[in-house]
């Protein structure tokens, strides 16, 4: 495999152009990678749609039927339910945490031990969730710790 790099400050965007004879299950993953990299989601926010990069997603919370995307900075809305955005974001660094919470576990900061054997976690940016008891395992397992 040969690869090119063509650096040039005229371009205005990114560009990754794949040459092969075939395609191959290799190919595809690199292929797949590549668009996890750079996956958006759709978000609203005062009657405007934006697509958010899923890395700044800190947590995503479903309250009275309606699920909202907490950022650092900024709190979205979407129109997916909780459970098709699990779905969509499956492959990358998102865990179920709760009957109405995924965090990104990319933004874990720590995780303290709560009664019930559930656990809290503090994100990034020091907000505490706290992990129910079905899906604290998991987590456990997800981030490799006892």
């Amino acid at each position: 495999m040969r690869i090119d790099i063509d650096v040039n400050e005229n371009y205005s965007d990114t560009e990754v152009s794949i040459r092969v004879p075939r395609l191959t299950p290799e190919i595809e993953k690199m292929i797949y990678l590549m668009r996890m990299m750079d996956m958006q989601i759709a978000v609203r926010k005062d009657d405007e749609t934006y697509l958010l990069d899923t890395d700044k997603i800190l947590y995503i919370e479903a309250i009275d039927r309606n699920t909202f995307i907490y950022t650092t900075q900024e709190t979205y809305e979407s129109d997916l339910k909780l459970y098709e955005l699990e779905k969509e974001l499956l492959e990358q660094d998102f865990i179920r945490i709760s009957k109405q919470s995924i965090i990104n576990l990319k933004k874990v900061k720590s995780l303290k031990a709560d009664v019930n054997r559930k656990i809290r976690v503090t994100l990034q940016n020091d907000e505490q969730i706290i992990v129910s008891r079905m899906y604290s395992d998991e987590l456990r397992k997800r981030l490799g710790v006892k």
